[in-house]
């Protein structure tokens, strides 16, 4: 699998949104990231990856990486 390289303009621009944010997301915020990541091509699901990461997502992103979205979406729903 080939690693994504990001623009330093859109990891700058994650940064700040998830700056602005407190570093968290409300569970809408984050049920529209889901949905964003399993219909999105590989540059936006690494662009959601990365702003996970960023707020210390790991293991939502390990999810989303694996295609286990009904699982998430489900355990968001409990947050």
């Amino acid at each position: 699998m080939a690693t994504i390289e990001l623009k330093e303009c859109d990891m700058k621009r994650v940064r700040n949104l998830n700056a602005k944010n407190e570093y968290g997301l409300y569970p809408d915020q984050m049920q529209r990231l889901i949905t964003a990541h399993q219909k999105g091509d590989t540059y936006k699901r690494a662009l959601i990856e990365y702003r996970l990461t960023d707020i210390n997502y790991h293991r939502e992103v390990e999810k989303l990486t694996a295609g286990r979205y009904d699982e998430l979406r489900a355990e968001v729903k409990q947050w």
